[in-house]
């Protein structure tokens, strides 16, 4: 059955943000439409495999691919699952699933059946488009399996020159002819993305977007920074998670700009493609910035066009500025959101460099942040540490028919509760303290420990289970399990390792640490004190097995 609109945004704030020129009502159709009649013939994007599309021509397949999911029976509202790495093929999903009023999910490829049994599950996905045999994996033989559990499944569109019984290629699914494509009238309150959260909680909450609420990032954005249809933009993130799904295929087709798409990361390969390319911004999470440096290349190769490096997920060091000015000529500058408002705030490319790098910067146009206290009832004053909270045009409208979880993040007056420590300046600059929520951020990705914990739980060797979170200089964290052992035999993070990977669980959230205790520290209340076995092993306080 189709989604429901939802109604979470009050009607008072949905007339204040279309009052102030925040909500257009217009769409992501809008905006490319209008790049399609203004530069038909330029690029729009270049795809890691070598091929190269011109806006005309991702217009004319992405039509053809709508007509492709009516004739599958797709409608309006319904879901369509993108798990596909960053290939043109991608986007043209994306904007043939618009086309036709449906909702893009776009999904990691390393999710396996354990995560998308859910996802698919609670998204009602009509249509799934997956690669075939993808980085020595078959996806379709993954989806074969699922599908007698999803009902709301009617088909499954694999990007191969095959695709087996029952299932359909990509190359079958554009025959359709466009002429006859029927015109959807689609208004910017609409949704138009699903992005399931990456792991802060076991269940992923499946977070509702508009066009609204992401044309709000994608239009400010350009006008903060100075971005333009002349700029390129690098996507190295991938398009199945919310930073590139926005930041990078979002971002470049509200503005009419070349989309350079980048799959499995290499530094040396990025770098090749910056100055080939001639990138000029883009937006990830920290950790691929100090991988970029510690290429060997770095500061080499012709890296000159790139002017903006905005980084999110993780700290800035200033050393690690400085280093990027000198060695890739560009502007470093931090930048804050999450699943649920994709941008929160941001530095400038011309502010101080206390406030590029010393904080997350500031709240974008037309939206606030505040801290408030564990109550959730007073905003406290500058310095003081407590919950950060977001309120703006920028917000989703709440998480997919979970009206609970919904009710403890977000309240009737616009305010989103991130679950994050922060403080505010007097200036109004934020800076991430913590976090409430207990996960591991491994570059960018949110690793639920309660996930991964109730996995290990299932071991017959395991008692107990606790995982932490233990920094590391490129990734910004990785996951460390605490495991209590059931007997006199004691567990192997091989062993571990193999049983995580037998129930489908997605390679990055598998534990690169093991430590052995005879019994977990506790407080007097019964809680098991993780902040304590963290600092054991981080500071040799205990035999620590790695990968």
């Amino acid at each position: 059955m189709p989604m429901k609109t939802p109604t979470y945004v009050s009607e008072q704030c949905a007339r204040r943000y279309r009052s102030a020129g925040w909500w257009e009502g217009r769409t992501l159709l809008d905006d490319f439409d209008a790049a399609v009649l203004r530069r038909p013939s330029a690029t729009a994007v270049v795809d890691p495999r070598g091929r190269r599309m011109s806006f005309a021509e991702l217009d004319e397949e992405s039509r053809r691919l709508a007509a492709g999911f009516l004739a599958m029976g797709l409608e309006l509202g319904d879901v369509v699952s993108v798990q596909l790495p960053n290939w043109i093929e991608f986007v043209t999903v994306h904007l043939a699933a618009t086309r036709v009023g449906a909702v893009t999910a776009p999904l990691l490829t390393s999710y396996r059946e354990h995560e998308l049994s859910y996802i698919l599950r609670v998204s009602r996905a009509s249509i799934a488009v997956l690669p075939g045999y993808y980085r020595n994996f078959d996806f379709p033989a993954m989806y074969g399996n699922l599908w007698h559990q999803l009902p709301d499944l009617k088909q499954v569109v694999v990007v191969s020159e095959q695709a087996p019984p029952l299932m359909r290629t990509y190359a079958e699914s554009c025959a359709s002819s466009a002429a006859a494509l029927p015109i959807c009238d689609m208004h910017g309150d609409a949704v138009s993305a699903l992005i399931f959260t990456s792991g802060t909680e076991a269940s992923p909450k499946a977070v509702m977007h508009s066009h609204d609420t992401m044309r709000y990032g994608t239009r400010s954005i350009p006008k903060l920074l100075g971005l333009s249809h002349d700029d390129v933009i690098w996507a190295p993130a991938p398009l199945g998670h919310a930073t590139g799904f926005l930041w990078g295929m979002r971002l470049a087709l509200t503005m009419g700009s070349r989309l350079v798409l980048q799959d499995i990361w290499d530094a040396e390969d990025a770098l090749r493609l910056i100055e080939t390319e001639r990138c000029t911004f883009t937006l990830v999470a920290t950790p691929f910035v100090t991988m970029l440096l510690e290429t060997p290349s770095a500061g080499k190769r012709d890296t000159s066009s790139l002017r903006i490096f905005g980084c999110a997920g993780a700290p800035i060091p200033r050393n690690l500025g400085l280093e990027v000015e000198e060695k890739l000529g560009c502007r470093l500058i931090g930048m804050w959101g999450m699943s649920e408002c994709f941008i929160g705030s941001t530095s400038l490319a011309t502010g101080p460099e206390d406030k590029q790098w010393g904080t997350d910067g500031r709240a974008m146009p037309g939206s606030e942040l505040a801290i408030f206290d564990e109550t959730r009832t007073r905003i406290l004053p500058p310095g003081e540490v407590g919950e950060l909270a977001t309120r703006g045009p920028h917000v989703a409208l709440g998480y997919l028919d979970d009206p609970e979880r919904t009710r403890q993040a977000f309240t009737p007056e616009g305010w989103l509760f991130t679950g994050d420590l922060a403080t505010l300046d007097a200036e109004g600059y934020m800076r991430i303290v913590g976090r409430k929520k207990d996960i591991v951020n491994r570059g960018g990705l949110k690793i639920s420990a309660r996930e991964v914990e109730d996995l290990l739980l299932q071991h017959p060797l395991v008692k107990e289970a606790v995982v932490v979170a233990v920094p590391d200089t490129r990734l910004g964290e990785k996951s460390c399990a605490c495991i209590v052992p059931a007997g006199p035999r004691k567990p192997k993070l091989e062993d571990l390792i193999q049983f995580l990977e037998a129930r489908g669980i997605a390679r990055y959230k598998l534990p690169e640490f093991l430590v052995i205790v005879a019994q977990f520290p506790m407080t007097p209340s019964g809680k098991i004190q993780k902040s304590l076995l963290r600092n054991a092993v981080m500071n040799g306080g205990c035999t620590v097995e790695t990968a």
